[in-house]
């Protein structure tokens, strides 16, 4: 993959400052407890692979947090990378993923070297609140803006993306930056930042879900004939690390009865790929197959590698918006098949109700920051099966008391 000219994070120092002129003004030296911290624990990330993780998205469970210390407020804290007495600010991200006002996420992005163990310092306060969370924003998440109103929009700096009746498209990039709160309306014709390089069409788009009943494909859209199909949608988090968004489908039916399915897209700062979280109601029972799309370009070419997890495809996208490259990252112990009927391929991956099922999509643009040199289908296979790799590294995160 190659990107163009990134802007760099305007929050490295905010920090550094903040503990200055605080600890100025009191007399202190200059560490976290100048701020009110009272308590601290160590987050250590170890990497134990052969392969280099470059922005990597770290996401603490705050259940688990509260295992190890079972004061923790997730409203009252900041992460620190220490260095003898020099404190760093690693911003991070607290999210409430089911608006019941208590935080379960905690995200922060972070470069973990190959064979190497991160140690990162968490200073916390068990009452008040109070945020050290001084950014400029690289994610950005928002419901409406479309034509009709109804399309869930998340993005990166890097990349974005639209879902919109079931249908997932792409947006190219010009630079790095955030467009969804300069679009308005129409997306499909070239504006200043970029466009959406997968309007309309037929298909899924790229990452669309469909259910299998046997031979029989349901696709989940709300449009084309499923009207039956009713899809909630909820913005969770717009920034500044993470934007995540929710869909949640009902009436899904079935020879086995009623479905439901509830999908988290997510999108991360510094990071080209939009992360797809799916877990399909217990009441299915046995395995389901899921059907990631990933709609058929014209003069494609499509590498497709299920021992490495991942298929791509570069050709021309729609007319205006010229060659575009679409990829799924899968882990290659769930590929269950591929169906090639009509206008998308359907990746089709085992599931087990209840459980969560994760998978990646990219989408690249051969005007775009996101793109592939010569020669681009070569190229943009190559660089699906790398950051597939990387997505999956099993990297372990343990919390320590020093």
């Amino acid at each position: 993959m190659s990107t163009k000219a990134s802007s760099s994070p305007k929050w490295m120092f905010a920090a550094a400052l903040a503990l200055s002129c605080l600890a100025a003004a009191r007399g202190q030296s200059q560490t976290p407890k100048t701020l009110g911290f009272k308590n601290r624990f160590v987050i250590e990330i170890r990497n134990p692979g052969t392969l280099g993780l470059e922005n990597y998205p770290v996401i603490l469970d705050v259940k688990e947090i509260r295992a190890f210390a079972p004061d923790f407020n997730s409203y009252n804290y900041a992460i620190f990378d220490e260095t003898g007495r020099e404190y760093r600010l690693v911003l991070s991200q607290a999210d409430d993923l089911n608006a019941d006002r208590a935080h379960d996420e905690i995200v922060f992005v972070r470069t973990l070297p190959p064979s190497s163990t991160t140690r990162l310092a968490c200073y916390y306060s068990p009452k008040g609140s109070f945020q050290l969370m001084m950014s400029t924003p690289r994610t950005y998440a928002r419901l409406g803006g479309d034509r009709a109103g109804a399309a869930l929009g998340w993005e990166s700096n890097l990349a974005g993306f639209k879902f919109i009746n079931g249908r997932v498209e792409v947006y190219g990039k010009l630079y790095a930056g955030l467009a969804l709160m300069k679009l308005r309306g129409v997306d499909d014709v070239l504006q200043e930042w970029g466009m959406n390089i997968l309007a309309g069409g037929g298909s899924s788009g790229l990452g669309g879900l469909s259910l299998w009943d046997g031979k029989t494909r349901i696709p989940l859209t709300n449009q084309q004939g499923n009207e039956g199909i009713e899809i909630q949608k909820t913005v969770v988090a717009a920034g500044p690390l993470r934007a995540l968004v929710k869909t949640e489908y009902s009436r899904i039916r079935s020879a086995k009865g009623e479905h439901g399915v509830v999908e988290l897209f997510s999108a991360f700062a510094d990071n080209v790929f939009s992360r797809q979280d799916v877990t399909i109601n217990p009441k299915a029972g046995g395995p389901v197959l899921i059907g990631v799309g990933v709609q058929k370009l014209g003069a494609e070419e499509v590498v497709f590698e299920k021992d490495k997890g991942f298929l791509a495809a570069w050709g021309r996208g729609p007319e205006a918006a010229g060659e575009v490259g679409l990829a799924v990252l899968f882990a290659p112990s769930e590929f269950a098949g591929l169906d090639e009927n009509g206008p998308e391929r359907s990746v089709k991956l085992y599931a087990r109700p209840g459980r969560k099922q994760t998978f990646w999509t990219i989408g690249g643009w051969g005007r775009g920051i996101v793109t592939a040199a010569s020669p681009a289908a070569r190229n943009w296979a190559s660089m699906a099966g790398e950051i597939g790799s990387k997505l999956r590294a099993p990297i372990e995160i343990r919390f320590r008391a020093r």
